[in-house]
């Protein structure tokens, strides 16, 4: 995960001094075909982390609706991949994995390799996140407690939405204040994956919304 979060760190390099443009709402219904030239690449950094390259078994690629909107958004070529597979783990026993993938100019690199729906919840529920919001607008505790019950409530699924893509309308030196508290908190166990899933946020509320709830339909006030 310490790639993924370097990996963000050149994104943020790309990204900088892009413009916003205005977006358009789109949802995830449609599963895009992945260009062969992608796969190949992905496929070669794949079995580079798995034990037998032989156990590795393709489940799925998806081309994310979310990169035209980020697309549309900074006026740059942005494409995102979802590619599923099985393989025997580096450190034994198998594994059923889903990778996340950001290509702007370069070759595909990876930007999430864990569950983001199952890591938000660890993030909401970190006590050093919490510590570290307790200043801002948001109260990340009943930020949990929403989205534990978002899946069913539109309410709270907007709620989640709102945090998303508020992040992005913080100035640069609190993003980078929280980026840099982040990865400097107590549990050196999630400090990658918070930093990974942070930095997402902060340059992909998009992708993230996708990812969370299989859509994008935000259109609320951070707009």
């Amino acid at each position: 995960m310490l790639r993924d979060v370097i990996t963000c760190l050149i994104v943020l390099c790309f990204l900088s001094g892009c413009n916003s443009k205005e977006e358009k709402n789109t949802d995830t219904k449609a599963v895009q075909s992945v260009d062969a030239t992608y796969q190949k690449t992905i496929k070669e950094e794949v079995l580079k982390t798995i034990n037998d390259p032989k156990s590795y078994q393709e489940l799925s690629w998806k081309k994310l609706k979310s990169g035209d909107v980020v697309s549309s958004r900074i006026g740059k070529k942005v494409v995102f991949i979802a590619h599923s597979f099985k393989g025997k783990n580096i450190y034994g026993g198998a594994i059923t994995r889903e990778n996340i993938y950001f290509i702007g100019e370069d070759k595909p690199s990876l930007i999430i390799d864990f569950d983001v729906k199952v890591a938000f919840e660890e993030f909401l529920a970190n006590k050093s996140i919490i510590n570290l919001f307790a200043t801002s607008i948001w109260d990340i505790e009943k930020l949990h407690a929403e989205y534990k019950k978002s899946a069913t409530d539109l309410d709270a699924k907007e709620t989640i939405k709102d945090f998303i893509y508020s992040i992005k309308r913080f100035s640069k030196a609190d993003q980078d204040y929280l980026a840099d508290s982040i990865s400097n908190a107590n549990n050196p166990l999630s400090i990658a994956k918070n930093v990974a899933l942070f930095m997402s946020i902060r340059l992909f509320p998009e992708l993230i919304e996708e990812l969370l709830f299989n859509e994008i339909t935000y259109n609320g006030k951070y707009k």
